[in-house]
């Protein structure tokens, strides 16, 4: 990664991402509905297990009830404030390399070779400027014209990419994921479950496109990453929908055998 050459510059295959589009559109109201599954409702639950993992010492309820207020549709858009607030949020107050709630002073590297190396984030002198051009590039029209999902997972690339924090990127960028999601009317599990838990779950994989990303010559080519993004949103909103299903079909039974019901009842009090 060539930080000088560095511009919020990408390219997306929209015809291979067509069959994706297609699958969200396919579950748009399982992407919309406030009526969630029990096991999303009660605790302790696996997926609850995997997000308090995923942000570590983090408060994970503090975050999405902060998210699910402040990204509400028709919020004001996202600011660098909001960004500061999620990482004061989540970030371990014992790191040494962090202070929670303010961008890095120092160079941070991320990753693994079996990921596909080392990648080397935004110079920390340029963290200033680059994140309010950050802030304006994901503000601006051309961003907010993207589908949401689309634009969300844009979103979520350039910010892991600059890497602004010293610890908690990752939770930072998956709260920001939802927070534009729910600001844009799609509340799945409050707009905190449809892709942060998949990412954790399929950690190599999330990372292995990020890096693929990172070493191919500019500007990004974000179909692969997006379309595996896409590919999580799908299968939640697979689930949703399936709950939803099952909860119609129990009332249609319930419409169908109430006469029934009734005569029964008439013929037993007499």
């Amino acid at each position: 990664m060539y930080w000088p050459a560095f511009e919020f510059d990408y390219r997306l295959d929209l015809h291979r991402l067509m069959p994706h589009m297609a699958a969200i559109e396919s579950y748009k109201q399982a992407a919309t509905t406030r009526v969630l599954p029990p096991q999303w409702r009660e605790q302790p639950n696996t997926a609850a297990a995997e997000a308090q993992e995923q942000l570590q010492q983090g408060n994970a309820a503090a975050a999405r009830a902060w998210v699910s207020r402040r990204f509400a549709p028709g919020s004001p858009p996202v600011s660098l404030d909001d960004l500061l607030a999620m990482h004061q949020l989540v970030a371990d107050p014992t790191n040494p390399e962090c202070t929670p709630g303010t961008l890095r002073t120092l160079p941070v590297q991320v990753g693994r070779r079996e990921v596909g190396g080392l990648h080397l984030g935004a110079p920390a002198e340029r963290l200033p400027g680059l994140m309010q051009k950050y802030i304006q590039f994901i503000n601006g029209g051309d961003s907010l014209r993207l589908h949401p999902v689309l634009y969300a997972l844009v979103a979520h690339f350039f910010l892991v990419t600059i890497h602004p924090f010293g610890d908690a990127n990752g939770r930072v960028s998956r709260l920001l994921t939802a927070g534009l999601l729910s600001r844009r009317g799609y509340n799945v599990h409050g707009g905190f479950y449809a892709l942060s838990a998949y990412f954790y779950q399929n950690d190599i994989e999330y990372h292995t496109l990020l890096h693929r990303c990172w070493l191919n010559p500019l500007p990004f080519d974000l179909t692969a990453f997006v379309a595996f993004g896409i590919a999580g949103f799908v299968m939640e909103l697979k689930s949703i929908n399936s709950f939803l299903q099952m909860k119609l079909n129990r009332a249609g039974e319930r419409d169908l055998l109430a006469p029934a019901r009734r005569k029964n009842s008439v013929h037993l009090r007499r």
